[in-house]
C-alpha cells in the first residue's frame, strides 16, 4: 500500500519523521546500485562519485568505458490521488545520462517494483520547468494510457533487460587485448600491499580534484571488478575517461616494476595507466608516468602470477629508460597533465563552473 502525502510539514520531504532528504537519497542510491549489480552480475560495475557534482551513480559495462551518469531522485510518499511528484533542482544535459525516479516507502525503505528510467534529453522534454529546475509527475500504475511517462516505467527486478541492454552500444562485444607472443612468460610476484596502492589512488584523486575543481567528477566502483581505479567525467565536454593507477616502489637497483592483470585489462582511447614511483620512506618520486592503455602491450612483457597472465612493466628511473620518456610527467603537474591527456585539451578553465 502506498504511503500518501504526510500531514506533518516536517516530514513532507521524505514522508516519514526522522528521515532527512539527504538520508533518503543515500538509501535510494544504495538500493539502486545493488539492484543494478544484481540484475546483471558479471557484466556491470557501478561507480560512486567521490564528491557529488550532480550525478549519483555511474553504471559501466565491465572492461569498457561505456559508463552512463545517473541522477537519482527518490520519493517516499505519493500525493493524495497516488501521483508521484519529484523536483530536480539542477541537471547536467548529458545526452548519455539518465534520471532514475524510484519510490521507496517506509517502514521497510525498499524499492517499489516499478520505477522511471528516463534518458536526460527525454526528461527535459517531459518535466515541467519549475524555478531553476524541473518538476516531474506520473503514476506508478500507469493509470493514464496516454501519459508520455509510461514508456519509461520499468520493472525494478529487470533493469538489465529493460534498461541496460537497450542502451545503444551497451551490448557490443567486449574484446580484451592479446598478450604478446614474442616474449617468454616470466613468473613475477604480486604487489606487496593493497594499502600502498590505495595511498597512491587517494593522492592522485586529490590532485585531480584540485586541477578539475567543479568541472570534473571522480568516481570509484563500489566493488572493483576490472582494471579501472578511477572514472573521470568531464562535466563540460561530457566525456568519460578512466585511470588504472599503480603505486610502485623502487627496488635496490632503482628499477620500477608494475603488473597489470590481463583478464581485467582493456584498451580504450580514454583509458590511461598511471605509474607513481615511490621511495622507501613513502615519498613520491619527482616523476610520474601517464601511459595510454593501447601502449601497454608495447612497453611490457608477458608475465604469469601462479597461472594468472598479465603485463609486466619494468624500467630504470635514473637514468630514465628511453621507452618511458614519452610518458614522463613532473609529479607536481600530474593532475593537470592527466586531465589534459584524458580529455585531449577539451577541459575548459577550471575556474569557470560547468553549466
Amino acid at each position: 500500500m502506498a504511503l500518501l502525502e504526510p500531514t506533518n510539514p516536517q516530514a513532507s520531504v521524505t514522508g516519514f519523521p526522522g528521515m532527512s532528504d539527504a538520508q533518503l537519497g543515500s538509501v535510494a542510491e544504495d538500493r539502486l546500485a545493488t539492484a543494478i549489480q544484481l540484475s546483471a552480475p558479471g557484466t556491470v560495475a557501478v561507480a560512486i562519485p567521490l564528491l557529488d557534482l550532480g550525478f549519483d551513480l555511474y553504471p559501466r559495462r565491465i572492461r569498457t568505458l561505456r559508463a552512463h551518469p545517473v541522477q537519482v531522485k527518490a520519493r517516499s510518499f505519493l500525493e493524495r490521488d497516488g501521483e508521484y511528484q519529484a523536483s530536480v533542482g539542477s541537471l547536467h544535459p548529458d545526452p548519455n545520462g539518465y534520471v532514475l525516479l524510484p519510490y521507496i516507502p517506509p517502514p521497510d525503505w525498499q524499492l517499489h517494483p516499478r520505477l522511471w528510467v528516463i534518458p536526460i534529453p527525454e526528461f527535459l522534454k517531459l518535466a515541467q520547468p519549475h524555478g531553476d529546475g524541473y518538476l516531474f509527475s506520473g503514476y506508478l500504475d500507469a493509470r493514464f494510457v496516454s501519459s508520455a511517462t509510461n514508456q519509461f516505467l520499468i520493472d525494478t527486478d529487470d533493469l538489465h533487460r529493460q534498461w541496460l541492454d537497450r542502451i545503444p552500444g551497451w551490448k557490443r562485444p567486449v574484446h580484451g587485448p592479446r598478450l604478446s607472443t614474442h616474449s617468454s612468460t616470466e613468473e613475477v610476484p604480486r604487489p606487496a600491499s593493497r594499502a600502498f596502492g590505495k595511498y597512491g589512488e587517494l593522492w592522485l584523486s586529490s590532485q585531480l580534484m584540485r586541477a578539475g575543481l567543479q568541472n570534473v567528477a571522480l568516481a570509484q566502483d563500489r566493488l572493483r571488478v576490472d582494471c579501472v581505479d578511477l572514472l573521470l567525467h568531464d562535466l563540460r565536454s561530457l566525456a568519460i575517461g578512466g585511470l588504472v593507477i599503480h603505486t610502485s616502489s623502487l627496488n635496490a637497483r632503482g628499477i620500477v616494476q608494475f603488473r597489470i592483470r590481463h583478464d581485467t585489462f582493456f584498451i580504450d582511447p580514454n583509458l590511461f595507466v598511471i605509474i607513481l614511483p615511490c621511495l622507501d620512506d613513502g615519498t613520491l618520486h619527482d616523476t610520474a608516468f601517464v601511459i595510454p592503455a593501447a601502449d601497454i602491450p608495447s612497453v611490457t612483457t608477458a608475465s604469469s602470477d601462479r597461472g594468472d597472465p598479465g603485463y609486466q612493466g619494468s624500467f630504470r628511473l635514473d637514468p630514465l629508460a628511453e621507452k618511458m620518456r614519452p610518458y614522463a610527467v613532473p609529479m607536481k603537474d600530474l593532475g593537470v597533465a592527466v586531465l589534459d591527456r584524458v580529455f585531449r585539451g577539451r577541459l575548459s578553465d577550471p575556474a569557470k563552473p560547468a553549466a
